[in-house]
Protein backbone atom coordinates (compact mmCIF):
# COMPACT_ATOMS: atom_id res chain seq x y z
CA UNK A 1 0.00 0.00 0.00
CA UNK A 2 1.24 3.30 -0.85
CA UNK A 3 1.42 5.93 2.11
CA UNK A 4 0.77 9.71 1.38
CA UNK A 5 3.10 11.85 2.88
CA UNK A 6 -0.17 14.37 4.16
CA UNK A 7 -1.29 10.35 5.49
CA UNK A 8 2.04 9.46 7.17
CA UNK A 9 2.31 12.95 9.30
CA UNK A 10 -1.31 12.95 10.43
CA UNK A 11 -0.35 9.08 12.13
CA UNK A 12 3.14 11.31 13.17
CA UNK A 13 1.13 13.88 14.97
CA UNK A 14 -1.92 11.40 16.25
CA UNK A 15 1.26 9.77 18.04
CA UNK A 16 2.73 13.04 18.76
CA UNK A 17 -0.54 13.95 20.93
CA UNK A 18 -0.75 10.90 22.71
CA UNK A 19 2.62 11.54 24.02
CA UNK A 20 1.56 15.39 25.02
CA UNK A 21 3.01 16.73 22.02
CA UNK A 22 0.37 18.35 20.95
CA UNK A 23 0.42 21.88 18.59
CA UNK A 24 0.39 24.90 20.42
CA UNK A 25 -1.91 26.62 17.66
CA UNK A 26 -0.67 29.58 15.84
CA UNK A 27 0.38 32.85 16.56
CA UNK A 28 -1.89 36.14 14.85
CA UNK A 29 -1.11 38.62 12.25
CA UNK A 30 -1.02 38.64 8.66
CA UNK A 31 1.85 37.24 7.64
CA UNK A 32 1.24 33.93 10.24
CA UNK A 33 -2.95 33.46 8.67
CA UNK A 34 -0.91 33.36 5.43
CA UNK A 35 -0.03 29.59 6.83
CA UNK A 36 -3.20 28.57 7.17
CA UNK A 37 -4.54 27.16 3.58
CA UNK A 38 -6.78 24.81 2.32
CA UNK A 39 -5.52 24.92 -1.11
CA UNK A 40 -3.30 21.75 -1.03
CA UNK A 41 -0.28 23.71 0.19
CA UNK A 42 3.03 25.32 -2.00
CA UNK A 43 4.52 22.51 -3.57
CA UNK A 44 8.92 22.94 -2.06
CA UNK A 45 11.59 20.34 -2.89
CA UNK A 46 13.98 20.49 -0.10
CA UNK A 47 17.29 19.35 -0.85
CA UNK A 48 20.19 18.69 1.45
CA UNK A 49 23.58 18.80 0.46
CA UNK A 50 27.19 19.14 2.39
CA UNK A 51 24.68 19.75 5.60
CA UNK A 52 24.79 18.55 9.51
CA UNK A 53 21.04 18.85 9.22
CA UNK A 54 21.54 21.09 11.97
CA UNK A 55 19.05 23.42 10.17
CA UNK A 56 16.53 20.85 9.59
CA UNK A 57 16.47 20.08 13.45
CA UNK A 58 16.06 24.01 14.32
CA UNK A 59 12.99 24.11 11.96
CA UNK A 60 10.99 21.46 14.11
CA UNK A 61 11.32 23.58 16.47
CA UNK A 62 9.30 26.08 15.12
CA UNK A 63 6.33 27.40 17.37
CA UNK A 64 6.42 31.02 16.98
CA UNK A 65 4.29 31.45 13.61
CA UNK A 66 3.02 28.23 13.93
CA UNK A 67 4.10 24.48 14.65
CA UNK A 68 6.06 22.13 12.40
CA UNK A 69 3.15 20.01 12.35
CA UNK A 70 0.85 22.65 10.98
CA UNK A 71 3.26 23.51 8.71
CA UNK A 72 3.82 20.41 7.02
CA UNK A 73 -0.35 19.59 6.83
CA UNK A 74 -2.04 22.96 6.22
CA UNK A 75 0.55 25.00 4.50
CA UNK A 76 3.05 23.22 2.78
CA UNK A 77 3.28 20.21 0.34
CA UNK A 78 6.58 19.24 1.25
CA UNK A 79 6.97 17.18 -1.92
CA UNK A 80 10.81 16.19 -1.20
CA UNK A 81 12.77 16.07 2.14
CA UNK A 82 15.64 13.51 2.89
CA UNK A 83 14.60 13.33 6.46
CA UNK A 84 10.50 14.60 6.37
CA UNK A 85 9.36 12.91 3.55
CA UNK A 86 7.19 9.38 3.78
CA UNK A 87 8.48 8.26 0.76
CA UNK A 88 11.89 6.90 0.13
CA UNK A 89 14.16 6.00 -2.76
CA UNK A 90 12.72 5.67 -6.34
CA UNK A 91 9.32 6.55 -4.83
CA UNK A 92 10.96 9.93 -3.32
CA UNK A 93 12.33 11.22 -6.79
CA UNK A 94 9.70 10.47 -9.00
CA UNK A 95 7.78 12.74 -6.83
CA UNK A 96 10.63 15.26 -7.26
CA UNK A 97 10.53 14.60 -10.94
CA UNK A 98 6.89 15.10 -11.20
CA UNK A 99 7.01 18.60 -9.19
CA UNK A 100 10.16 19.87 -11.33
CA UNK A 101 7.75 19.49 -14.48
CA UNK A 102 4.99 21.11 -12.89
CA UNK A 103 6.92 23.95 -11.88
CA UNK A 104 6.21 26.72 -10.08
CA UNK A 105 7.80 25.41 -6.61
CA UNK A 106 9.69 26.97 -3.46
CA UNK A 107 13.23 25.15 -3.86
CA UNK A 108 14.69 25.08 -0.68
CA UNK A 109 18.55 23.95 -0.43
CA UNK A 110 20.19 23.23 3.01
CA UNK A 111 23.86 22.84 3.42
CA UNK A 112 26.92 23.71 0.74
CA UNK A 113 27.63 22.43 -2.68
CA UNK A 114 30.57 20.78 -3.35
CA UNK A 115 32.37 21.81 -6.66
CA UNK A 116 35.51 20.26 -6.45
CA UNK A 117 35.98 16.96 -8.75
CA UNK A 118 33.09 17.54 -10.64
CA UNK A 119 30.74 17.74 -7.80
CA UNK A 120 31.07 14.11 -6.59
CA UNK A 121 31.72 14.98 -3.00
CA UNK A 122 27.98 14.72 -2.74
CA UNK A 123 25.26 12.73 -4.30
CA UNK A 124 21.98 13.40 -3.11
CA UNK A 125 21.02 10.07 -4.79
CA UNK A 126 22.15 7.69 -7.43
CA UNK A 127 23.63 9.54 -10.28
CA UNK A 128 22.71 13.10 -9.31
CA UNK A 129 25.57 15.15 -7.07
CA UNK A 130 24.52 18.11 -5.24
CA UNK A 131 26.11 20.37 -7.97
CA UNK A 132 23.82 19.20 -10.70
CA UNK A 133 20.63 19.15 -8.63
CA UNK A 134 21.24 22.60 -8.13
CA UNK A 135 21.67 23.72 -11.43
CA UNK A 136 18.70 21.52 -12.43
CA UNK A 137 15.85 21.73 -10.14
CA UNK A 138 16.81 25.85 -9.75
CA UNK A 139 15.41 26.19 -13.62
CA UNK A 140 11.42 25.30 -12.51
CA UNK A 141 11.30 27.28 -9.32
CA UNK A 142 9.22 29.72 -8.40
CA UNK A 143 11.36 30.91 -5.48
CA UNK A 144 14.67 29.72 -4.26
CA UNK A 145 15.72 30.10 -0.85
CA UNK A 146 19.34 29.17 0.91
CA UNK A 147 18.76 27.83 4.55
CA UNK A 148 21.68 28.30 6.72
CA UNK A 149 24.88 29.40 6.49
CA UNK A 150 26.67 26.76 4.40
CA UNK A 151 23.86 27.10 1.84
CA UNK A 152 23.59 30.81 2.19
CA UNK A 153 27.98 31.54 1.85
CA UNK A 154 29.92 28.19 1.97
CA UNK A 155 29.79 28.42 6.29
CA UNK A 156 31.30 25.56 8.02
CA UNK A 157 31.58 23.49 5.40
CA UNK A 158 33.98 25.80 3.38
CA UNK A 159 36.11 26.28 6.35
CA UNK A 160 40.09 26.49 5.59
CA UNK A 161 41.16 24.04 3.74
CA UNK A 162 38.02 23.15 1.77
CA UNK A 163 39.03 20.23 0.28
CA UNK A 164 35.84 19.81 -1.84
CA UNK A 165 35.78 23.53 -2.91
CA UNK A 166 32.25 23.68 -1.32
CA UNK A 167 30.60 27.04 -1.51
CA UNK A 168 26.93 28.34 -0.96
CA UNK A 169 24.61 29.09 -4.12
CA UNK A 170 25.07 31.52 -6.55
CA UNK A 171 23.24 34.94 -5.99
CA UNK A 172 20.62 33.94 -8.74
CA UNK A 173 19.60 31.65 -11.14
CA UNK A 174 17.84 31.82 -14.43
CA UNK A 175 17.10 35.57 -13.31
CA UNK A 176 15.75 34.29 -10.45
CA UNK A 177 17.33 36.08 -6.91
CA UNK A 178 18.21 33.18 -3.99
CA UNK A 179 16.94 34.36 -0.68
CA UNK A 180 19.66 33.57 1.67
CA UNK A 181 18.60 32.49 5.42
CA UNK A 182 21.90 32.38 7.38
CA UNK A 183 22.95 30.89 10.45
CA UNK A 184 24.08 28.34 12.29
CA UNK A 185 21.74 26.61 12.30
CA UNK A 186 19.05 29.11 11.00
CA UNK A 187 16.68 30.66 13.47
CA UNK A 188 13.15 28.50 12.49
CA UNK A 189 11.20 31.57 12.63
CA UNK A 190 13.74 33.15 10.02
CA UNK A 191 12.61 30.59 7.42
CA UNK A 192 8.96 30.01 8.92
CA UNK A 193 8.49 34.11 8.51
CA UNK A 194 9.92 34.06 4.53
CA UNK A 195 8.02 31.01 3.76
CA UNK A 196 4.77 33.10 4.86
CA UNK A 197 5.88 36.47 3.55
CA UNK A 198 6.29 34.61 -0.12
CA UNK A 199 2.65 32.82 0.11
CA UNK A 200 0.93 36.19 0.96
CA UNK A 201 2.76 38.08 -1.49
CA UNK A 202 3.80 35.90 -4.08
CA UNK A 203 6.99 38.08 -4.60
CA UNK A 204 10.13 37.60 -2.34
CA UNK A 205 10.59 40.15 0.97
CA UNK A 206 12.98 43.24 0.69
CA UNK A 207 16.52 42.07 0.84
CA UNK A 208 19.82 43.36 1.56
CA UNK A 209 23.21 43.34 -0.91
CA UNK A 210 23.63 39.71 0.16
CA UNK A 211 20.02 38.37 -0.24
CA UNK A 212 18.96 38.14 3.27
CA UNK A 213 15.42 38.92 4.07
CA UNK A 214 15.75 42.67 5.85
CA UNK A 215 12.80 41.74 8.38
CA UNK A 216 15.48 39.36 10.28
CA UNK A 217 18.74 40.58 8.99
CA UNK A 218 18.91 44.47 8.54
CA UNK A 219 20.78 45.53 12.59
CA UNK A 220 23.41 44.68 13.96
CA UNK A 221 23.61 42.63 16.93
CA UNK A 222 25.57 45.02 18.79
CA UNK A 223 23.16 47.59 17.72
CA UNK A 224 20.27 46.00 20.01
CA UNK A 225 22.09 44.55 22.15
CA UNK A 226 21.04 44.92 26.00
CA UNK A 227 24.55 45.14 27.43
CA UNK A 228 26.06 47.37 24.31
CA UNK A 229 26.51 50.51 27.20
CA UNK A 230 27.77 48.34 29.82
CA UNK A 231 31.53 47.82 31.02
CA UNK A 232 33.56 45.01 28.99
CA UNK A 233 33.97 41.96 30.78
CA UNK A 234 36.85 39.47 30.62
CA UNK A 235 35.70 36.51 31.62
CA UNK A 236 33.02 34.53 29.89
CA UNK A 237 29.86 34.54 31.72
CA UNK A 238 29.69 37.29 33.16
CA UNK A 239 27.09 39.90 32.45
CA UNK A 240 28.38 42.54 30.37
CA UNK A 241 29.76 43.74 26.96
CA UNK A 242 31.87 40.61 25.31
CA UNK A 243 33.45 42.76 22.74
CA UNK A 244 36.52 41.84 24.74
CA UNK A 245 36.63 38.08 24.58
CA UNK A 246 36.29 38.46 20.75
CA UNK A 247 32.36 39.10 20.78
CA UNK A 248 31.13 39.31 16.75
CA UNK A 249 28.08 41.43 17.67
CA UNK A 250 29.04 44.45 15.86
CA UNK A 251 29.78 43.60 12.83
CA UNK A 252 27.08 40.77 12.60
CA UNK A 253 23.82 41.40 11.24
CA UNK A 254 20.46 39.15 12.85
CA UNK A 255 17.62 40.07 15.14
CA UNK A 256 19.21 37.47 18.05
CA UNK A 257 18.69 40.35 21.05
CA UNK A 258 15.23 40.84 19.93
CA UNK A 259 13.92 37.32 19.00
CA UNK A 260 16.16 35.07 20.69
CA UNK A 261 15.99 31.18 20.77
CA UNK A 262 13.50 28.53 22.04
CA UNK A 263 10.46 29.81 22.56
CA UNK A 264 8.08 28.45 24.71
CA UNK A 265 4.80 29.33 23.40
CA UNK A 266 3.27 30.82 20.13
CA UNK A 267 4.08 34.30 19.63
CA UNK A 268 6.00 34.23 22.46
CA UNK A 269 10.01 35.62 22.10
CA UNK A 270 12.69 33.15 22.77
CA UNK A 271 14.10 32.46 26.16
CA UNK A 272 17.84 33.12 25.38
CA UNK A 273 20.48 33.44 23.05
CA UNK A 274 24.09 33.27 22.88
CA UNK A 275 25.23 36.68 24.43
CA UNK A 276 22.58 36.06 26.84
CA UNK A 277 23.89 33.00 27.75
CA UNK A 278 27.63 34.66 28.20
CA UNK A 279 29.12 33.65 25.32
CA UNK A 280 30.44 36.00 22.16
CA UNK A 281 28.08 36.30 19.35
CA UNK A 282 30.82 34.20 16.24
CA UNK A 283 28.98 35.68 13.18
CA UNK A 284 27.40 32.97 11.79
CA UNK A 285 24.60 34.58 9.41
CA UNK A 286 27.76 36.65 8.11
CA UNK A 287 29.39 35.61 4.17
CA UNK A 288 32.82 35.55 6.19
CA UNK A 289 31.80 32.78 8.32
CA UNK A 290 33.22 31.14 9.66
CA UNK A 291 37.01 31.75 8.85
CA UNK A 292 36.85 35.48 8.40
CA UNK A 293 35.18 35.42 12.30
CA UNK A 294 37.91 33.54 13.90
CA UNK A 295 39.17 33.07 16.31
CA UNK A 296 35.44 33.47 18.04
CA UNK A 297 36.70 33.89 21.67
CA UNK A 298 39.34 36.25 22.88
CA UNK A 299 41.36 35.82 26.19
CA UNK A 300 40.59 39.16 27.47
CA UNK A 301 43.03 40.98 29.66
Amino acid sequence: MELSRRDFLKGSSAIATAFGLQSLGVFGGSDAEALETDNGGVPVIWLQAQACTGCTVSLLNSIYYTTIDNLLLNTLDLNYHPQLSAAAGNLAVSQVEKTYRQGGYVLVVEGAIPTANGGTFCYLWPGLTALDAVARYTKNAAFILAVGSCASFGGMAAGAPNPTGAKGLDSSYNGKRVIRIPGCPVHPDWVVGTIAYLIKNGAAPALDSYGRPLDYFASTVHSKCPYRESDEVSVLGRTGCLEELGCKGPKTRADCPNRKWNSGAAGQPGVNWCIGAGAPCYGCTEPTFPDGMSPFYSRGD
